[in-house]
């Protein structure tokens, strides 16, 4: 049995999440990102030299296509508006995250510490932006005319096609 602990969000439709439907594709794109980390963290814990090898290369591409997909959707559509609200801080900490993470990607090889520290870096990212950022998110949307629709905007703008940890697409 791995020492690797299974944390990952509850789903985005459980009523305790309370996510708007703009947001919703967002998130579920966070629980692949989880499922993602975790899965690396038990390759880079137990694996093969072969595993981590490969978890390594799938970390790097799904980097480079969606996550970076993801990343630009806040970037371009909920990021502006949380900084036309006000909320610079956490602008600021998200971009330092994404940039974060893409120069950790760019760094991954076959070196266990490598795939696991960018499967934390991501995990922290994911439970910053669903506990953080999406509740700032939420409460702008509800209490601001026109701000729905921006929210709304990103969740269009989200790509439709996710890669999950088994490597499918749903």
């Amino acid at each position: 049995m791995s020492d690797v602990k299974d944390d990952r969000l509850p789903s985005p439709h459980d009523a305790a999440m309370k996510r708007s439907l703009a947001l919703i594709q967002l998130s579920r794109e966070h629980q692949h990102a989880l499922a993602l980390a975790l899965a690396a963290k038990r390759a880079a814990v137990s694996g093969s030299a072969d595993e981590v090898t490969a978890m390594a290369a799938r970390l790097r591409a799904t980097m480079a296509g969606e996550l970076e997909t993801h990343f630009r959707c806040e970037e371009s559509n909920l990021l502006p508006l949380l900084a036309a609200a006000g909320h610079s801080g956490l602008v600021s900490r998200t971009l330092a995250e994404h940039r974060l993470l893409r120069q950790s990607a760019a760094l991954i090889g076959p070196q266990r510490g490598r795939v696991l520290a960018f499967a934390e870096l991501l995990q922290a990212h994911v439970r910053f932006e669903e506990r953080e950022l999406f509740q700032v998110c939420e409460e702008q949307a509800r209490s601001r005319d026109g701000v729905a629709a921006t929210v709304v905007a990103a969740d269009q703008a989200a790509p439709a096609a996710v890669v999950r940890a088994s490597g499918s697409r749903e």
